[in-house]
């Protein structure tokens, strides 16, 4: 048993050293003061950065669900695009077309300083509806004319409206398809309501101004597609619908037995304010428009068009004005406050003013006729992968970078954001230290100083008696 205990001790790492070959230094003392704030210093340290966590990023291809949609989000004003004609519409590199879309858009009417023109107050959206009709081609061909086919013009418009309580205008232009097909319509259907309503009744009379020969005249009146037809009452085509100051226009059917039956329903009313009819509807007052909303797309290179569509309408591209002052223009869901900040704290560049959206409030101006403007826009994903991502979910933050520029056009003039969706998606993800490697540094920490700390003391201590010795035999 005895050697069995002999050979356990001959195992000891930790042998005691005899106390008679221990002696306590002042050199020492100090060394141990140093030594023990030295390992209180880096455990704290240690500890901090135990606590603490740090962000790792890395470039990965996206791992976005299949088929998931992304979302643009606009808030756009044309000061010179009237909301009767404005429309949205989206394509992509798949062949996919959405033209005209409504549901998630609204318009409404504003100045050319681009105040609205009522707060809250959007304009009834007619251009997704069907063209009207119109009679068949050479129906009216035999016809005969008559005087009051003549286009007005500045000189005699206003006293033709301030000579009847109702006139129903059509204002034209000749090179217009449109135009040309509701031509003998409006003729014959002219000739009968004046036949029905002579001049001696004097409660309705139809005309017609040629916009090519009257530009002024119909700029002034925000003409801004081909046929617009506007009824004026005491020579005001003005009316108020739930606020909004408007003009009365007719949106109906263009045939003859539509327009008769217009002008049959309008005479009753002929010296009375404005009220609702069949085919009446309101155009804006205001000759521009804010579009805000949203639209769904595929994650594939597309376009967004705002641009002046209507079924029925022609347009004269010189007359199309798309300057636009951009309030603003994101990807994705805009992050809650919580979100935003972990966002800041953990986006691997920061997060500046304009991080999400670049293209915020600028304006881009039309210079020259026919401008089509084109911002290309090349959007990244960023996801940031908190510590404890598990129970809160990944943030997911879209950037993109902005290139704008103008260019004459032989289409309609219009506002194109094209986007291009990098494959590449930057993964930001916070990381911790393990309670292990924190056990493993602080006893690194505390051995490795009292180390040290042992070298130092015995090197001096051996300095010491080197030079104590020196000294003693100089004095022998």
């Amino acid at each position: 048993m005895a050697r069995l205990f002999s050979k356990l001790k001959a195992i000891d790492f930790f042998k005691k050293i005899p106390s008679d070959l221990t002696e306590a230094t002042l050199t020492g003392a100090w060394l141990s003061i140093v030594a023990a704030v030295l390992m209180m210093f880096l455990f704290v340290a240690e500890l901090t950065a135990f606590l603490s966590t740090s962000t790792s990023s890395q470039l990965v291809v996206d791992r976005s669900p299949q088929n998931e949609l992304l979302k643009l989000n606009f808030n756009i004003s044309f000061p010179a695009l009237s909301c009767e004609f404005a429309t949205v519409d989206v394509s992509d590199s798949l062949g996919t077309k959405r033209m005209n879309l409504t549901k998630t858009v609204r318009k409404v009417p504003i100045t050319l300083d681009l105040e609205r023109h009522h707060q809250g107050a959007a304009v009834e959206d007619t251009a997704h509806k069907m063209g009207p009709k119109y009679d068949e081609e050479g129906r009216f061909d035999e016809e005969p004319d008559i005087d009051i086919t003549v286009p007005l013009s500045h000189a005699n418009f206003e006293a033709t409206l301030g000579r009847y309580p109702i006139v129903v205008i059509n204002f034209y232009a000749p090179w217009c398809h449109w135009c040309q097909r509701l031509e003998p319509t409006w003729e014959a259907s002219t000739k009968e309501v004046h036949d029905k309503y002579p001049e001696w009744d004097g409660r309705i009379r139809f005309a017609k101004v040629d916009c090519t020969a009257e530009v002024d005249l119909c700029r002034q009146h925000f003409i801004q597609g081909f046929p617009s037809i506007r009824v004026f009452r005491k020579g005001h085509d003005d009316i108020y619908i739930g606020g909004m100051h408007e003009h009365e226009a007719y949106m109906g059917d263009r045939t003859k037995e539509a327009l008769v039956a217009f002008a049959d329903s309008l005479v009753p009313s002929a010296g009375q304010p404005h009220r609702k009819l069949a085919g009446l509807s309101a155009a804006p007052k205001t000759p521009g428009c804010n579009l805000a909303g949203f639209v769904m797309v595929k994650k594939v290179p597309g376009t967004v068009h705002f641009v002046a569509r209507s079924e029925g309408h022609s347009f004269d591209h010189t007359w199309m004005n798309m300057t636009h002052m951009i309030h603003s223009f994101h990807v994705g869901t805009r992050p809650s406050p919580r979100k935003y900040q972990q966002l800041k704290r953990l986006h691997p560049a920061g997060l500046t003013a304009d991080w999400a959206d670049k293209l915020h409030d600028q304006m881009f101006v039309s210079e020259h006729t026919q401008s089509t403007h084109e911002h290309y826009l090349q959007v990244v994903l960023t996801t940031i992968a908190p510590r404890h991502s598990r129970h809160t979910g990944n943030y997911d933050a879209y950037e993109y970078t902005a290139h704008s520029h103008s260019y004459q056009s032989d289409s309609i003039p219009s506002a194109r954001f094209t986007y291009d969706l990098s494959p590449i998606q930057i993964l930001v993800q916070e990381t911790g230290k393990p309670w292990y490697q924190f056990l493993t540094t602080s006893c690194a920490i505390i051995g490795g100083v009292f180390t040290v700390a042992g070298i130092l003391d015995a090197l001096l201590y051996q300095s010491f008696k080197v030079v104590k010795k020196m000294n003693l035999g100089k004095q022998g």
